[in-house]
């Protein structure tokens, strides 16, 4: 498994893990020619690496888990091959030096910056874009300090920055980065990663070429479980349903059975209670609670001690995931009140739906899906945890 050091630098063996969302987020380096259903996308880039006209800033955006941060590796990659037909063809040969550097995150010039947990919120820090007036360098050095000096081993220094937007990357340091997106050295290229661009500085998306994108078709998340040979087709199905699109997380519990092991407990535990009403709110937030602090990935968080604070760490980063698959819930039993069970996505869940389906109208089914989004918005931009979860289970129990 990868993780990530100070400030930024990728050390990997094959898969790289990414903090924000579900459980964890695998993202495996691969060659543009490996990327599903993302086929403009990947046009533009290697029309781009063709034609020798690479811009020296990207912003890679669309919804979590469908392969931003897996196409900016693969495009350092492609930039930095050492192999002239597959540059010729704007693809890396994932055979050279450089490919191979890349693919076990040893390459000098290839840095990937996300969010450090300080103080209860999860950032990217300042001091990771750039030294303070009066300080020494730090080591890695900073990515504007770093962005200055020449290639070590690649044709150019590819930074990524994952999220862009604000809780990740916040105003301060945003601010400090526009400098080196405003004067670019003619060696590098920049990319920010973000699911919610709204949420980013205007200055920063103004300097950079947006790139979309897009969901990928049932049939695409299909082929791309079928190809791991590791599972039977009903458990391609489910996953595929349940994935919304998402490949990268469809992939990672696939491969990870935990992932599948905390969505089924948090849905054995909802229909449980369900019957209970308001009474059961408090039970409910407790349980979503730690099944969210109780998932963290021990790699990320080193030699810290599961205190308190680092548990509300932890769960912070993973109950938006764990809210978007109570979402789906309540999405099955909406759709299960309107006479649509075939388009439900929990189906290894239909009989506890058909049986829950009768508790709540319509309206208060759709009214609940909005609080859970609220909910969701509130976690990420960092509410108390314990208070948010509550009101919003009080708000969904009849």
């Amino acid at each position: 498994m990868s993780r990530l050091c100070r400030w930024g630098t990728l050390i990997s063996t094959t898969w790289d893990t990414q903090e924000s969302g579900a459980f964890c987020r695998i993202i495996s380096v691969v060659s543009f020619s490996q990327i599903y259903a993302q086929d403009q996308v990947i046009a533009q880039l290697r029309r781009a690496i063709v034609e020798d006209q690479v811009g020296h800033a990207f912003l890679f955006y669309g919804p979590e888990g469908i392969g931003k941060r897996t196409t900016a590796l693969a495009f350092a990659m492609a930039l930095n091959c050492e192999d002239a037909a597959a540059r010729a063809g704007g693809d890396s040969c994932g055979q050279c030096r450089s490919c191979r550097l890349i693919a076990v995150g040893n390459h000098p010039d290839i840095r990937v910056f996300t969010p450090e947990t300080t103080g209860g919120k999860t950032v990217i820090p300042i001091d990771a874009i750039r030294t303070k007036v009066g300080e020494h360098p730090a080591h890695p050095l900073p990515l504007r300090e770093d962005a200055a000096l020449k290639p070590m081993e690649g044709r150019c220094k590819v930074y990524i920055i994952d999220p862009a937007n604000r809780p990740g990357l916040q105003e301060d340091a945003g601010n400090a980065l526009l400098l080196t997106l405003e004067e670019p050295p003619p060696h590098v290229v920049i990319i920010l990663v973000s699911s919610r661009p709204t949420a980013m500085l205007p200055t920063l998306v103004s300097r950079c070429r947006p790139l979309r994108f897009t969901l990928a078709p049932r049939p695409e998340v299909v082929r791309a479980l079928e190809v791991l040979e590791t599972l039977a087709p009903e458990q391609v199905t489910a996953i595929a349903g349940l994935a919304s699109g998402r490949i990268g997380w469809a992939l990672a519990a696939a491969t990870h059975p935990r992932i599948l092991e905390v969505r089924q407990a948090l849905l054995q535990e909802v229909d449980r209670l369900l019957p209970s009403g308001r009474k059961a709110a408090l039970r409910l937030a407790e349980c979503l609670h730690t099944l969210a602090a109780s998932n963290g990935d021990a790699a990320v968080e080193g030699e810290e001690t599961k205190t308190k604070n680092s548990a509300d760490r932890i769960a912070r980063r993973q109950l938006p995931e764990l809210l978007d698959i109570l979402a789906s819930w309540w999405r099955d039993l909406l759709l299960t009140v309107l006479g649509q069970p075939a388009s439900r996505m929990n189906v290894d869940f239909l009989p506890q739906l058909d049986r829950q389906g009768a508790r709540l109208s319509a309206i208060q089914l759709q009214d609940g899906l909005h609080t859970i989004m609220r909910a969701k918005r509130l976690i990420e931009r960092n509410a108390n945890i314990d208070l948010t979860l509550e009101w919003m289970w009080m708000q969904l129990l009849p």
